[in-house]
């Protein structure tokens, strides 16, 4: 090689290296921009008070509530019902475990705070339109519900949006159940259902399954002040309960209450302490282990860890560059990423796995994360049975890109995918949810790796590339041999882009079908199984058939058309739009018997 050849590829490289810099420089302020709450500075506490600062909390950590028959952290329950109650974004400045207690012992505190959340906007803008009416009202309280969904119980009391929400409860297809949720979230907020559903004391002798008893039922072992926390008790011990810890348990709670009251923050902390030592000692073979509690509380303190999606995001720059630029450095840098980000997704999985006690598939939350995770799981096998060719990269690039868009939905549409863990629907503790579901949902996953290297061909082809095609479909140029069909395909040949993009899309494509198809017959057998029938046109199974026959016009157009590649990527992302339309519209919008799912 001559010096000057040497000295324009050293210059080229540093060029690379720079502009690789650069981009991850460039992603990395983007992250930082996105996962910053943008409400954090600007909305004020609930309710103004530096007891919630002092208050020490953490003894809660290792408290136990049984919710709808499932033990969890107090934490956990708190930000559930908090949640119910006040929207994704809770009481602003306000940890959801003090914003439940401080509900239930100083009620009076939150009838003017905004605190009661309206999701549906069109509710909104009637409920701010009745009230702009009364002078009274701020005009500035009401342009912030209109954002928020946030509005306090007072104003929803007032007598004209009384009158309005009578009103909407009897337009049944689009604003009673909205005023459903309003109201459900006001009874919600109400001390003595805070107190009744705060389950929280085993029984002595209990088995299992056996139902918790709550706090109101402590009270009534002996006299309690007739406040609004303590409403209706009566002088009544619990049964099989040890009077000294019966006496000690009411003790610790009416000085918990006493100095929750009092803003006294050293007693309120030492009163917790109490109740939280009290209560594990009731009946310890039924309570869970201290750290499988802090184990939950920790994930969903940590946002269920979809803040991965940006890990994600940082793997697919380099991971890009790499399929456009051929950058060996960029791939390493890429993979390496990648293998960060879906080694916490797996942690996560896992983790939910450890707290629920089952396979997490069984809700929307759980299936869109799952879902990403079969996508990376998918890639590793794909990338080996690549690595000599030109497609590597090209599923670790489309995994990245599926996995970090359904992470981010996650992440930012908490009150649509509901992370909270919850216990599944009688219909599906059956062997088949871990069968046809997961088999189903990782042809999801193929379905949009093929969209993510159709939309790079359709890119390639408006940037002028020719139209030369795949010579050996998809999956089938993974078993030709190197004298084969798919020896064009080998990393030093002379396949153009568009060839690699295009046989991407169809092993992509030709997986999905494969599952796909595998998943409806399954679902079937199942359906047969658990309904006495296997088909029933339910949505969720027409529209889940619709995608299965896209793909199969695919097929069938790739041997008739004449530019191949175009209409195989336009019927790529046709299908996965479809597949999004069953997963969005479907199970937000339309109802049916997979409503769940």
């Amino acid at each position: 090689m001559r010096w000057s050849d040497r000295f324009e590829s050293q210059a080229m490289k540093r060029a690379q290296d720079r502009m690789l810099r650069n981009a991850v420089c460039h992603a990395l302020a983007a992250l930082a921009f996105c996962v910053t709450p943008g409400y954090a500075d600007e909305d004020p506490p609930a309710v103004a008070s530096d007891f919630a600062s002092r208050v020490d909390l953490s003894p809660m950590a290792g408290i136990a509530v049984q919710d709808t028959g499932r033990l969890k952290s107090f934490e956990t329950f708190a930000r559930k019902v908090v949640r119910d109650i006040a929207g994704p974004r809770g009481a602003p400045g306000q940890e959801a475990s003090f914003t439940y207690l401080d509900l239930m012992f100083r009620p009076e505190e939150y009838r003017e705070a905004s605190i009661i959340y309206v999701k549906k906007k069109q509710v909104r803008a009637a409920i701010a339109q009745a009230l702009y009416e009364d002078d009274s009202v701020q005009s500035a309280v009401l342009k912030r519900f209109k954002e928020t969904g946030q509005i306090s119980a007072a104003l929803l009391m007032h007598p004209a949006v009384v009158n309005l929400l009578d009103k909407l409860d009897r337009d049944l297809m689009r604003t009673a159940k909205s005023v459903n949720e309003i109201r459900s979230a006001m009874q919600l907020a109400d001390p003595r259902t805070l107190s009744f559903i705060l389950r929280v004391i085993p029984l002595p002798d209990g088995e299992p399954r056996d139902e918790w008893l709550s706090v109101d039922q402590l009270g009534r072992s002996s006299g309690v002040p007739q406040d609004a926390a303590h409403a209706g008790v009566s002088a009544a011990p619990i049964p099989g309960l040890e009077p000294e810890r019966n006496d000690a348990l009411v003790d610790a709670w009416r000085d918990l209450g006493g100095a929750w009251r009092a803003q006294s923050a050293p007693d309120a902390s030492e009163a917790l302490a109490r109740v939280a030592g009290l209560l594990q000692g009731v009946n310890p073979a039924l309570y869970p282990d201290a750290g499988r509690l802090s184990w939950e509380s920790w994930y969903f303190r940590s946002r269920n860890m979809t803040w991965i999606w940006g890990i994600y995001l940082l793997a697919l720059v380099p991971l890009l560059m790499s399929v456009i630029y051929r950058w060996d450095r960029a791939r390493f840098i890429g993979m390496g990423l990648f293998v960060v980000a879906f080694g916490f997704h797996t942690a996560a999985l896992l983790l939910r796995w450890y707290i629920s006690g089952r396979w997490p598939n069984s809700n929307m939350f759980e299936a869109v994360t799952t879902t990403a995770w079969f996508c990376g799981a998918g890639s590793f096998v794909l990338e080996y049975l690549v690595r000599k060719t030109a497609l590597r990269n090209l599923f670790f690039l489309g995994s990245a890109v599926a996995s970090m868009a359904a992470l981010m939905a996650a992440y930012y549409m908490p009150v649509q995918l509901n992370p909270h863990i919850g216990n599944m629907m009688p219909v599906l503790h059956d062997v088949w949810l871990y069968i046809h579901t997961n088999v189903i949902i990782y042809s999801y996953g193929l379905i949009a790796m093929a969209a993510v290297s159709a939309l790079l061909y359709l890119g390639y082809r408006m940037l002028g590339g020719n139209s030369r095609v795949a010579k050996a479909g998809g999956a089938g140029s993974l078993i030709m041999s190197d004298k084969g069909a798919g020896s064009f395909l080998k990393e030093k040949s002379k396949a153009t882009a568009g060839q690699v993009l295009d046989a991407a899309t169809m092993v992509s494509m030709e997986l999905s079908f494969i599952l796909l198809w595998t998943g409806l017959v399954m679902g079937a057998i199942w359906a047969d199984h658990s309904w006495g029938r296997p088909w029933g046109w339910d949505p969720k199974e027409v529209f889940a058939l619709n995608t299965f026959i896209i793909f199969l016009l695919l097929v069938h157009v790739r041997f008739k058309v004449r530019d191949k590649g175009f209409w195989t990527a336009i019927l790529a992302v046709v299908g996965c739009c479809v597949m999004l339309f069953n997963w969005i519209v479907v199970n937000f919008v339309i109802t049916g018997l997979h409503s769940y799912a």
